[in-house]
């Protein structure tokens, strides 16, 4: 089938084979690599659709409104932009929510719900190693709030929480996984800071390495100020949407925030606005 003229940017293992898929990692023959810090490589006014999935909140604040002025560029004129991404305004409800719970009326579950959610809000901001301390909680032999969990991070926690509870592996198995896992991470590195070995390098030097490699979140945004952004940039008709609906032709067919029926990021804001004609 003839490519779509629909651009998903940053979409890491979330694609469909008939849209251009962009992102800095290819993970797919369908996947081209390209450093978005840079721009979208693409001509003006070229695409109908623009789609990016948690991908902004990874830009710093300052280079938020560069990246969505390259979406408003390379989008025809009526063009639409669907963006996805954490909802600030949900997680502090929720926070507020299991904080005047647990101040009153404490339990098992509304202490471990306001442990996790705590880790929504702070977690993906602060942390210096892969997957950081929500990984570790995911990880647990028994939560607890295992559906409160589920219900909040959908499709990718369940799989994470499947992946934990499967039979630990054995001791060989586990050595060649960190043996592939530190070759890759050296691999990388050695690029990012001109070929100095990773056996060699200060933890600050890791830890740096890590914060710059883009998977912590920079910056975080509500209904608001998502909407005052794509406004700045010359966008109208900003319209919360939900995971299953959209001004996108056929929008269900793509699976890019529904799978199997699963929500991918059940919590997380879903905001459409259209390129003036």
């Amino acid at each position: 089938m003839k490519k779509l003229n629909y651009l998903n940017v940053g979409c890491g293992n979330k694609f469909h084979k008939d849209w251009v898929n962009v992102d800095m990692v290819s993970s797919s023959p369908h996947v081209q690599a390209v450093n978005l810090l840079k721009g979208i490589p693409f001509p003006d006014n070229h695409f109908e659709v623009v789609y990016h999935s948690q991908v902004l909140e990874h830009f710093p604040k300052e280079k938020a409104q560069a990246f969505i002025q390259e979406c408003f560029r390379v989008l025809k004129p009526n063009g639409l932009l669907r963006v996805v991404l954490p909802d600030l305004e949900n997680i502090i409800d929720e926070y507020k929510k299991f904080l005047n719970q647990n101040l009153e009326n404490p339990t098992p579950i509304s202490e471990a719900n306001y442990d996790w959610i705590m880790l929504e809000m702070f977690d993906q901001t602060v942390r210096n190693y892969g997957g950081g301390q929500m990984a570790v909680y995911l990880r647990q032999a028994q939560l607890v709030n295992e559906q409160y969990i589920i219900d909040r991070i959908g499709f990718v926690g369940s799989t994470i929480r499947h992946q934990a509870q499967q039979t630990t592996p054995s001791l060989a198995t586990q050595l060649k996984k960190a043996l592939t896992d530190f070759t890759v991470f050296r691999k990388a590195l050695k690029t990012a800071w001109h070929k100095v070995k990773y056996i060699f390098a200060s933890q600050e030097a890791r830890i740096g390495a890590f914060r710059l490699g883009g998977e912590v979140h920079q910056w975080m945004y509500d209904r608001y100020s998502l909407a005052r952004l794509l406004s700045s940039c010359g966008f109208v008709e900003m319209r919360v949407k939900n995971p299953f609906e959209s001004d996108v032709p056929k929008w269900s067919e793509y699976e890019l925030d529904v799978k199997n029926g699963m929500v991918y990021d059940p919590t997380s804001l879903f905001m459409e606005a259209r390129k003036k004609a």
